[in-house]
C-alpha cells in the first residue's frame, strides 16, 4: 500500500487541478457581473446563443487539455518530496504563466470570436489563485503526513560506513522529505542481491566516494534491473560545516552543500539593522555608559576602556572595546605566577569563576551583568562588528581553529551570538564553542539574527555563563 501512495497522490493532484480550472471557468462566468451579462446569449436557444455556448465550452476544454499536457511536460506532478515549498511553488507558478500564454495564443489561433476578453482575464486570475491554493494545501498536507510517518519511501544507502551514516542522518532529519532509511551498506553484497522475497526498499542512494569495492555503473545497473530508483550522491567530507539541502538536479535528488552567507540585499538589511540598533541603544544607554565610566575611573587606577586586538571579516585587524574590569597590571600578575598561568591556558585562556585575582570588585559586577560589553556598540556602529555573529577571534588563537579558520573569518564577528546565548563561559570545551559559532555561520539568516537578539536579553538577565 505504501508504494501506491505516490501514484494515487499524482492522479488526485491532476484531477484536483482540472477541477480548479473548471471552477474558475464557472466563477468567471457567474460571479463577474459583466461576464454574466455577456453570457446571457448562452441561455438562449437560438443559433447565436448556441454558437457562443459552443465557443465557451470548447475554450474550457482546450484550457484543460493544455494544462494536462503542459503540466506533464513541466514535471509538475513528479515527486517533489526532496524540495522546499518555495521551489515547488516556483515551478507551479511558472507552469501557470506558460499555460496562460499558451491558452491566449490558442484563442487567437482558433479565432474564438464570441469569447469575451474580459471573461478571459477573470478566468485566468481565478484559475491561478485556485491552482496555487491547491498546490500549497497539498504540500502542507503531505509534509504533515510524512512528518507523522505516512507516505514514506524506504531507501537504502551504499557507501563508506562513516559517510553513509552521515548521509543517513541528514536524510532522517528532513522528515518532510518522506524518506526512511532501512539499510546502510558499505558495498553491494546486501543491497544489490537478487532476492525472491520481494523488494525491501524503494530507492537507493550511492555515496560516490565509496565505490572502491564495487564498480559504480555495475552496481547502479543491477539496482535499476530490480526496478529501483538510483541516486548518486557526492561523497561527503564533513557536511556539518555547511548548509545542506536535498534538492533536484535534472530530475535526480542530490545533496547540495555550501551557500552560506547572506545575499547582497540581506547583507544590506543586516547592516542597516546594526546601525539603527546601535544608534538607538547608545542614545538610550548613554546615562548608563557615563555612570559606568565614572565608577571604573574612581574605583581603580587605569583607563576606563580596555582595548584588545581582534580579527574581523577577511582577517582584518581591529580593536575591540570593553569597560576595564581588571587591575591595570593584570597581564603582569598573570605572567608572574606560573601556576596561575598554567591554569589559565588549560582552561581555554580563562581562569575559573572566582579564581581570577586580576578582576576588580566592580569588574565582577560588570562581567556578571555583561555591562562591560556595551562599548562594543561603537564597534558595531563603525562596522568592525555586527550585532550578531561569531565570537571575535584573538589573533594568537587563530591557529586553534585549524581548517575552519577561513570560515570564521568569512563573516563579521558579533556582539552576541550562538555561543553567548547558549551558556557562554559555562561551555568550557573550546571545540564546542567553535561548533556553536560554526552552526551560526552555516545557518545565518536575518531570521536567525533576530532570534538570537531576542534570546540575548533573557540570557543577560539570567547572567548565564557570564563572569
Amino acid at each position: 500500500m505504501l508504494r501506491q501512495y505516490p501514484r494515487t497522490i499524482d492522479a488526485a493532484a491532476r484531477i484536483l487541478d482540472l477541477c480548479c480550472i473548471g471552477i474558475a471557468f464557472c466563477v468567471a462566468v457567474w460571479l463577474n457581473p459583466i461576464a454574466a451579462f455577456r453570457w446571457q446569449p448562452i441561455l438562449w436557444t437560438n443559433s447565436t446563443g448556441q454558437l457562443a455556448q459552443h465557443e465557451y465550452l470548447l475554450f474550457v476544454t482546450v484550457a484543460m487539455l493544455s494544462w494536462a499536457i503542459l503540466s506533464h511536460y513541466m514535471g509538475v506532478y513528479r515527486s517533489h518530496r526532496a524540495e522546499p515549498m518555495p521551489m515547488t511553488l516556483s515551478l507551479h507558478l511558472k507552469t501557470q504563466v506558460v499555460w496562460m500564454m499558451m491558452c491566449s495564443f490558442l484563442v487567437f489561433l482558433i479565432k474564438f470570436d464570441r469569447l469575451w476578453r474580459g471573461f478571459l482575464g477573470s478566468f485566468f486570475v481565478y484559475a491561478m489563485i485556485l491552482l496555487t491554493m491547491r498546490e500549497i494545501i497539498v504540500v502542507l498536507i503531505l509534509n504533515n503526513l510524512r512528518s507523522r510517518g505516512y507516505n514514506l519511501r524506504r531507501v537504502a544507502i551504499i557507501g563508506d560506513p562513516v559517510r553513509a551514516q552521515n548521509f543517513a542522518n541528514f536524510v532522517e532529519q528532513n522528515s518532510t522529505a518522506g524518506l526512511r532509511v532501512v539499510e546502510i551498506e558499505d558495498d553491494d553484497r546486501t543491497v544489490a542481491r537478487n532476492s525472491d522475497a520481494g523488494p525491501d526498499f524503494d530507492e537507493a542512494f550511492i555515496v560516490a566516494a565509496a565505490t572502491e569495492k564495487t564498480d559504480l555503473e555495475s552496481l547502479a545497473l543491477r539496482l535499476l534491473k530490480r526496478s529501483k530508483r538510483v541516486h548518486i550522491v557526492p561523497g561527503m567530507f564533513d557536511g556539518r560545516l555547511f548548509r545542506q539541502e536535498l534538492e533536484d538536479f535534472g530530475g535526480i535528488p542530490v545533496l547540495s552543500i555550501g551557500g552560506q552567507g547572506l545575499d547582497p540585499l540581506q547583507a544590506a538589511f543586516k547592516r542597516v539593522l546594526d546601525v539603527i540598533v546601535a544608534i538607538v541603544a547608545l542614545a538610550i544607554l548613554s546615562p548608563v555608559l557615563a555612570l559606568i565610566a565614572l565608577l571604573v575611573k574612581v574605583t581603580s587606577t587605569g583607563p576606563v576602556l580596555y582595548k584588545q586586538e581582534r580579527l574581523g571579516k577577511g582577517g582584518r585587524h581591529f580593536f575591540l572595546y570593553k569597560f576595564r574590569t581588571m587591575a591595570r597590571n593584570a597581564e603582569e600578575v598573570l605572567q608572574a605566577d606560573p601556576v596561575l598561568y598554567k591554569k589559565y591556558v588549560e582552561n581555554n585562556f580563562k581562569l575559573p569563576k572566582g579564581e581570577d585575582p586580576r578582576i576588580t570588585g566592580l569588574g565582577r559586577l560588570l562581567r556578571s551583568t555583561s555591562l562591560d560589553e556595551l562599548p562594543q556598540l561603537f564597534n558595531v556602529l563603525v562596522g568592525d562588528m555586527s550585532l550578531v555573529g561569531p565570537r571575535p577571534i584573538v589573533p594568537t588563537e587563530i591557529d586553534q581553529y585549524g581548517d575552519v579558520a577561513e570560515l570564521f573569518l568569512s563573516v563579521q564577528p558579533g556582539l552576541t551570538g550562538n555561543w553567548q546565548v547558549n551558556g557562554r563561559s559555562e561551555v568550557g570545551d573550546y571545540g564546542r564553542r567553535a561548533a556553536m559559532d560554526l552552526e551560526y555561520i552555516r545557518d545565518q539568516s536575518l531570521s536567525t539574527d533576530v532570534a538570537i537578539l531576542l534570546k540575548t536579553i533573557p540570557a543577560v538577565l539570567r547572567r548565564k555563563g557570564a563572569h
